[in-house]
């Protein structure tokens, strides 16, 4: 099975991100354009057995291969491990005989992004709820700052942002970029996360930052 690279990258970030004004908006969105496109002509990674029987879901497979000796943290060429697989693909029967297995619930790819970022990224609430059960760090942060929270606003996963904000997530925790995961979730309109991360405290980011999408923000009170 062929696996995209793709995950976990904010969803279209260098297009959406045109519609903010400011200069130095327009360099940071040219460089991220470059990264995407990048990222994305180094083609996909091979996954190994291991891999292929997370990502479909096959728990017999996958308990099978761990008894034949197969590495539980193995990795593909995006430094990816069968348990993020299984988390973005919301197999939870998969999680729990990886997680058995002991596998690293920390681990990350070559984004920086663990399991809970794909069990955010996916909405697969029974695996964040499994992973946060055995002491997954509910704040990881990816290689550019990016927590599952952010992930969760970006796809409007408003009950995985409930749950994380449960277990203590930092609701104004700032990425790279610059933004709150209420600011991303502004910017993607999910809407309902926006009212939960505002129920629960979050302010909108200064006009400056968040440019157009400010008004939209505020619109829902500050």
């Amino acid at each position: 099975m062929m696996v995209s690279r793709r995950l976990l990258l904010p969803k279209a970030f260098p297009m959406r991100v045109r519609r903010f004004g400011t200069g130095w908006v327009r360099i940071v969105c040219r460089a991220l354009v470059v990264t995407f496109i990048s990222w994305f002509a180094a083609g996909p990674a091979i996954a190994g057995p291991l891999h292929d029987a997370a990502g479909e879901g096959d728990a017999g497979k996958v308990a099978e291969l761990l008894a034949q000796g197969a590495d539980v943290n193995d990795r593909d060429k995006s430094r990816q491990t069968p348990l993020i697989d299984a988390a973005l693909a919301g197999k939870t029967e998969v999680a729990i005989v990886l997680i058995e297995t002991k596998a690293d619930i920390e681990a990350r790819n070559d984004r920086g992004f663990t399991a809970l970022h794909a069990a955010a990224y996916s909405g697969s609430l029974d695996i964040a709820k499994l992973l946060l059960d055995h002491g997954a760090e509910v704040d990881a942060l990816s290689t550019h700052k990016i927590t599952p929270l952010h992930v969760a606003a970006e796809e409007n996963q408003t009950a995985i942002a409930e749950l994380l904000i449960a277990h203590g997530a930092q609701v104004e925790a700032i990425q790279e970029y610059g933004y709150t995961p209420l600011s991303r979730a502004t910017f993607f309109q999910s809407a309902d996360v926006m009212v939960l991360l505002k129920k629960h405290g979050a302010k909108c980011q200064p006009k400056e930052t968040m440019g157009s999408s400010y008004k939209v923000c505020i619109a829902l009170g500050n």
